[in-house]
């Protein structure tokens, strides 16, 4: 049988959880998703943003290699990612809090 404190202590990590997995998936709604990528046509490199909407794959032309700073959306995409993964682990860290607490 468990004691109480640590029934809190869990209980605890469980609500500190939910409200990062809350905070963290708010903020990928902001970010963009996708890669970015670049085509080369007749001696220009164009940028696209490239995701997928459903089972579409859109591509959204971003600009050319003088116009567009990529390196700003390279880091928002970037972020988007690891925010991703750590959603996935604290969703399985709350189901192992979940499972303790019972």
């Amino acid at each position: 049988m468990k004691s109480d404190l640590i029934m809190a202590v869990f209980k605890d990590e469980l609500e500190r959880t939910e409200r990062l997995i809350s905070r963290y998936e708010r903020e990928v709604e902001e970010l963009p998703k996708g890669s970015i990528y670049a085509r080369k046509i007749a001696n220009q490199e164009y940028f696209y943003l490239s995701y997928r909407d459903g089972k579409k794959t859109v591509s959204k032309f971003l600009g050319n290699a003088n116009s567009f700073d990529k390196s700003d959306l390279l880091k928002k995409t970037q972020r988007r990612k690891e925010l991703l993964q750590l959603i996935r682990k604290l969703k399985s860290d709350k189901k192992q809090l979940e499972k303790e607490i019972r």
